[in-house]
């Protein structure tokens, strides 16, 4: 079902407890950002609208739903645009027992016999309800969906809120059946929606906006239930040495592969490495065998947003390190429950402390400031928590850049992010950053400094005209001199920019080529929706403005500029195309290795304690049913993940979550 896709923006839903018109608002730091309405003027049809601002993006739409007396829907209509502004059109209906569906991707029908419920690909919240409601009427709460699989229904607890001197009970319930983590939403005892709440963004009833923290906070302990026992079920704790023998160990110092070694760890600790013939295994040793495989350090994406949801997913794939980007404020919290095993995941080497101006454009999470002095306040909150870098973002006014990036660096921190709204990554650099985040960014420092970039225009702009950027010009060398000479950090994140500027609606996404059978049948469904609606009658300048962050990518490599490997994207997954990226613009395999492993790890200031295996640093290492060093997709073929000196089993991870196994 679309609505539990783990990538979906907002996962909830509404409905009417009259035939008034019931009204949610959309919350996202502290402040309304959209709405959600509902009303029924005849007993069986619904009107339905939804539209938020997500920095200019969002959705907005009008759904038109009947349904039969038993409150089953069985005709519905959606209009309006999606989450990238582009134009959506979606029917479905039950005819005689036969039900016909047909949106942007695809069509189909189907005779059915027992009641059966559709998921739609563009759902808006509200339609959660029905849903509920329909699976509640079966035993087991479970109902078979449509075009497959099932939806299944749990209660989780009850809440109570005291409202104006009065005492309201809302239940928890949790969805699952279309792959991944269960979703949750908050509905009242007549099962009627009331809230979906999250660290980002919530839709509550309208009303009650002030106790959507309040939800989230005991929905969360709900969450983490789920999530500690996942970790407990998942983690092979491992209480004698591991040797991993007659493996080909990646050593990425040097960047080759070197055959014929044994590692051995104890506790979380390498504490051997050499020739297999010459090390002694002891004798109460767990021995994995990786004859024919790659031993290597785990890779780090350095442009990860982690969540418990997502651990699993970085892991199988072999993440064993990421770099936060922006989180909510309790990321300090949830790094110590990763760092202890409570919770599944990589470990959050880094922690980026996220500001923004606040107006019609800030950012959904983080430090959103009006003044300077707010945000030298927020530098000084992130690096007294433990903060290692601040991430400014697009509506920071461009003469603030400068002390704020002076304050990060007084206390100790680094700075990055994207460039702010009419400013030049060149003088953004003058001005005190250390990173830069997307290649966007840099394509833009060729556009002038008069281009508002809040919003789409950041991607729009790029995709229509980097295409005409001279990369042997004069003003491309002197800019890559700059990054070079102030030793600067790119974060490319080429895979949201192919997504977006290459991929074609109702064909398969790029990145999933080899992968796309292991997604259950309701995810492998969300690999279909094309990129940017602007790029429509211009493809051949998307294309080409693709192949010129391509270009940019290994002018980088050439000039021996530091970059490192993020995805801002489905986790693990396309961090492996990613590196299939950076070798299709010529970069070589080794090199990219490194820049995944080593590299990473002293962009972090980790590296003595990561990147490499050595003897004494952390036993974070993956094995490869594969040689990447040869062929970089090999990367997809993770077997066996350490972290801590902890074993992971990729396949049992996968499954937990209805994925198959990549081999």
């Amino acid at each position: 079902m679309k609505f539990l896709i783990l990538l979906t923006v907002l996962v909830a839903p509404t409905m009417l407890w009259s035939q008034d018109t019931i009204q949610y608002s959309i919350m996202s730091s502290g402040k309304r950002t959209g709405t959600h309405w509902v009303y029924s003027t005849t007993p069986n049809r619904y009107s339905i609208f939804f539209e938020f601002n997500d920095r200019g993006r969002g959705p907005k739409q009008n759904v038109v739903l009947t349904t039969d007396a038993t409150g089953m829907p069985i005709n519905r209509t959606i209009t309006g645009v999606d989450y990238f502004k582009a134009p959506i059109q979606e029917n479905f209906e039950i005819i005689d027992g036969v039900a016909k569906w047909k949106n942007n991707i695809e069509q189909g029908e189907k005779k059915i016999s027992t009641p059966t419920l559709y998921s739609p690909l563009n759902s808006t919240p509200v339609e959660i309800e029905w849903m509920l409601q329909a699976a509640l009427k079966n035993p087991d709460h479970k109902i078979g969906m449509l075009p497959s699989g099932f939806l299944q229904v749990t209660h989780i607890k009850n809440h109570e809120l005291k409202v104006n001197g009065f005492t309201e009970e809302f239940e928890l319930y949790s969805f699952i059946g279309s792959g991944g983590p269960p979703s949750h939403a908050w509905f009242t005892p007549k099962k009627k929606f009331f809230a979906s709440v999250s660290g980002w963004s919530s839709v509550i009833s309208q009303g009650f906006e002030s106790y959507a923290d309040e939800l989230y906070k005991a929905q969360q302990k709900a969450e983490h239930d789920y999530f500690e026992l996942q970790a407990d079920r998942l983690t092979q704790v491992m209480k004698v040495p591991v040797a991993f023998t007659n493996v080909t160990l990646f050593d990425a110092i040097k960047g080759k592969g070197i055959k014929g070694q044994t590692v051995i760890v104890e506790g979380d600790k390498i504490i051997t490495v050499g020739k297999s013939k010459s090390v002694k295994v002891p004798a109460n040793a767990k021995v994995v065998d990786g004859a024919g495989k790659l031993l290597m350090p785990g890779l780090w994406d350095n442009h990860a947003h982690y969540n418990p949801d997502q651990g699993l997913y970085h892991l199988a794939a072999g993440v064993t390190n990421i770099k936060d980007m922006a989180n909510g404020f309790d990321l300090p919290d949830t790094k110590k429950k990763v760092d202890s095993d409570e919770l599944l995941g990589p470990e959050i080497s880094v922690m980026s402390g996220f500001i923004d101006f606040a107006g019609p454009y800030a950012g959904p999470t983080g430090k959103i400031v009006k003044t300077l002095d707010e945000g030298l306040a927020a530098v000084n909150y992130y690096a007294d928590h433990g903060y290692q870098q601040v991430k400014l973002y697009s509506s920071i006014p461009v003469d603030w850049v400068k002390p704020l990036a002076a304050q990060a660096h007084q206390r100790g921190m680094k700075v990055c992010g994207h460039i702010p709204s009419f400013m030049t990554a060149t003088r953004a650099i003058n001005d005190g950053y250390d990173q830069v985040i997307h290649m966007n960014m840099l394509m833009l420092n060729f556009m002038g400094d008069t281009i508002d970039t809040r919003s789409m225009g950041r991607f729009i702009k790029v995709g229509a005209r980097a295409k005409d950027i001279d990369l042997a010009s004069a003003p491309v060398k002197e800019f890559l001199h700059l990054l070079k000479t102030k030793n600067i950090v790119v974060d490319p994140t080429l895979s949201v920019f192919e997504s977006m500027f290459i991929n074609e609606e109702g064909k398969l996404a790029h990145g999933y080529e080899t992968s796309v059978n292991q997604f259950p049948a309701e995810f492998r469904r969300g690999l279909y929706t094309g990129g940017l609606p602007t790029r429509k009658g211009h493809e051949a300048d998307y294309q080409q403005s693709f192949n010129k962050m391509l270009k940019m990518l290994k002018l980088l490599y050439d000039n021996k500029i530091t970059f490192v490997p993020g995805t801002d994207d489905f986790p693990g997954f396309m961090l492996h195309h990613e590196l299939e990226l950076y070798s299709q613009a010529g970069v070589p395999n080794a090199k990219i290795l490194q820049s995944a492993t080593i590299v990473s790890a002293t962009v972090a200031n980790k590296e003595k304690e990561f990147g490499s295996i050595e003897v004494g640093k952390k036993a974070n290492m993956i094995l490869v049913d594969g040689d990447p060093l040869k062929n970089i997709s090999d990367i997809r073929k993770v077997e066996l993940v350490m972290k801590n000196g902890n074993l992971y089993d990729p396949k049992s991870m996968y499954q937990s979550y209805g994925f198959g196994f990549w081999k």
